[in-house]
């Protein structure tokens, strides 16, 4: 059965604001039943102590460490002609995995409001730039479909294959799919026998508006897309990214995890 995992992004919600260190986010994830949480978000001044004390909360809680995210962008940052910074902040982010035992980094293209055309190729050097030192701490960079220009599966697919490493894979965001104008069953499908990570999400179409709801509430066939997985050979965690302004957040995170686990079982 794949093991369900939440993101630091968004388990976070379920700290008061006050109280939100990287440890209270995980002992929040462990106390709602996940298998493994995402890290890379929310350290404080002294990130190497802190991260040596939760490689050791993790243990002892029981936690997975597989994933790592980074808010990189490649795209406005070849823009702003800031692309060595960018790549020097991927290749942190890629230490800091190998650091914490984490097998896969979450990485974006960016992009926003750049033309697909111009700017595609930068933001491909930029990605493959980063591959070598991706095999050196034997960590896979995970390009997630997030808007701008990787939002479908067809630019998603562009950079792997132009970068052409097996350090570089998909995280295939199910939700984003739709977001990005396909449907997420069609990325999924696309998609499935490239990903390294997975993000989970729902969504509703409210007044013609796709809207971020707790897992189960929305429009999402994840019967669909998690068979979808198994049967391209994905067996890595399904990692809720909980997004949700609807009502108490634990509440709904705790919701969305039952329902991933229904419709994860016997896969």
């Amino acid at each position: 059965m794949f093991k369900c995992s939440i993101s630091v992004y968004g388990a976070h919600l379920m700290v008061p604001e006050e109280k939100r260190t990287v440890a209270e986010i995980v002992r929040a994830a462990a106390g709602a039943g996940f298998d493994a949480v995402d890290l890379g978000y929310y350290w404080g001044e002294d990130r190497k102590t802190e991260m040596a004390e939760i490689k050791k909360l993790t243990d002892d809680l029981g936690l997975a460490r597989i994933g790592y995210i980074v808010g990189d962008n490649f795209g406005n940052a070849a823009q702003k002609g800031e692309t060595e910074a960018e790549i020097a902040k991927v290749k942190t982010a890629l230490d800091e995995a190998a650091e914490m035992g984490c097998s896969c980094l979450r990485i974006f293209a960016g992009g926003y409001d750049l033309d697909w055309e111009t700017w595609r190729s930068r933001i491909a050097e930029a990605i493959a730039s980063c591959t070598e030192h991706a095999r050196e701490n034997n960590v896979v960079m995970a390009l997630e479909n997030h808007g701008a220009l990787c939002k479908n599966s067809a630019q998603q697919r562009y950079y792997l294959e132009t970068v052409d490493s097996p350090f570089l894979r998909a995280n295939v965001d199910i939700g984003n799919y739709w977001n990005g104008g396909e449907l997420p069953e069609t990325g999924v499908r696309a998609m499935a026998k490239y990903a390294a990570m997975v993000h989970v999400k729902d969504l509703r179409r409210i007044n013609g508006t796709l809207v971020s709801v707790p897992v189960g509430e929305g429009e999402i066939n994840f019967d669909t897309c998690f068979r979808l997985l198994s049967e391209a050979g994905y067996s890595g965690p399904l990692t809720l990214e909980y997004e949700s302004k609807f009502g108490d957040p634990r509440r709904g995170i705790l919701q969305s995890l039952a329902h991933m686990r229904r419709c994860a079982a016997g896969f």
